[in-house]
């Protein structure tokens, strides 16, 4: 069985496990208030003192020194004085440039001349104009140009030419002032004719697009084919110019990139081109017994344009395409290129015609 402890021979180890009063480590509740008071620049200046509160209660201050301090924050470092940053200000703008390359010439906007000036090195890669600059202080250049030499020239041309143009504005005017005077008082232009008697006989469309617009029409539908109509003069219009063959020329008119830009003449042009001039009837009749003759006949405008627009209807069934306004639409693109099997139909049909010119006498006996 183990001795037991005799308290009373102890006494001298007690001291050592006492604790420090409290007051000697703890600060006092004025010491807190002076360590967190701000100062006149919105900095706490007693931060520095106050790392002892982070640190355990019963540890003693003999190693306070060896602990290190907790970093400062951006803001915690008071500010310099004013006095202070204006004379850094001072001291880099009356900074005097020596001229080598780490002043700070171009920052503060020195002129380059001025740098190259006091750089020899320098001034033997400069152009040729800065170099003649340094050297004469007049700022002439090795160089010369001939404007102002010819700035009297234009001159006199721009007043010749003034004189000319006003010379041309005033005898049209003359011009017109005398026709205005043969004409009766108080009217300047010719008198306006009067309106036809066909005037008030108005169409929604011209004469080819009301006829091409009629033969697309099925089934008594016009307000469809009206917009089969549309449809195919948009396709004419934004489609790429055509390339016409020169063996199946269109008839005269704009050139071929300018077409599209009216799709009413271009497809008035495509009409006529393949319209043919006549047409084959067949009489019976003329040479005896029961077999027939082909005779020519000739075809007004209107007819060479109903035969032409139904052979044009007639090719395009042929096409692939889904949507009947897209395929005759094609087609009319087709004949412009002299690609369409149109125009073999109009070209067997002229052959026949003059086949049968000699057929014309016996028809007239």
């Amino acid at each position: 069985m183990p001795p037991r402890l005799n308290l009373f021979n102890a006494r001298a180890a007690a001291p050592v496990l006492r604790q420090q009063p409290i007051s000697s480590t703890r600060p006092g509740i004025t010491t807190t208030i002076s360590i967190n008071r701000p100062t006149g620049h919105g900095v706490k200046t007693g931060l520095s003192s106050s790392t002892p509160l982070l640190r355990r209660w019963s540890s003693s201050n003999t190693g306070a020194k060896d602990i290190p301090e907790t970093p400062k924050g951006p803001t915690e470092d008071q500010l310099p004085h004013v006095s202070e940053e204006a004379a850094e200000v001072s001291k880099i703008m009356d900074k005097k440039c020596d001229g080598t390359a780490a002043s700070p010439e171009l920052e503060q906007g020195t002129p380059i001349s001025e740098i190259l000036q006091r750089d020899k090195e320098a001034q033997k890669h400069m152009p040729k104009v800065m170099q003649d600059q340094i050297k004469s202080s007049t700022g002439t250049r090795s160089f010369s140009t001939s404007t102002r030499r010819n700035q009297t020239e234009l001159h006199d041309q721009g007043k010749n030419i003034d004189e000319q143009t006003a010379a041309v504005m005033a005898s049209m005017i003359s011009q017109v002032n005398q026709q205005a005077e043969e004409l009766h008082a108080g009217i300047k232009f010719d008198p306006v004719e009067p309106l036809p008697k066909t005037e008030n006989f108005r169409t929604r469309y011209e004469s080819l697009l009301e006829q091409f617009t009629k033969l697309l029409m099925e089934d008594g539908k016009l307000s469809k084919a009206q917009k089969d109509m549309a449809f195919i003069l948009d396709h004419l219009r934004t489609a790429p110019p055509p390339q016409p063959n020169p063996r199946r020329p269109l008839l005269p008119g704009p050139p071929g990139p300018q077409l599209p830009l009216n799709p009413v003449l271009f497809l008035a042009l495509i009409v006529d081109s393949v319209a043919p001039l006549i047409k084959i009837r067949q009489q019976k009749g003329i040479i005896g017994g029961g077999a027939s003759v082909q005779i020519p006949v000739p075809l007004a405008q209107r007819q060479r344009r109903r035969t032409a627009i139904k052979w044009i209807i007639d090719a395009s069934e042929k096409r692939r395409d889904s949507k009947f306004a897209q395929r005759v639409a094609n087609e009319l693109v087709a004949v412009a290129e002299g690609r369409s099997g149109v125009w073999d139909r109009r070209e067997q049909q002229h052959k026949l015609g003059i086949a049968g010119r000699s057929n014309l006498g016996l028809a007239r006996r």
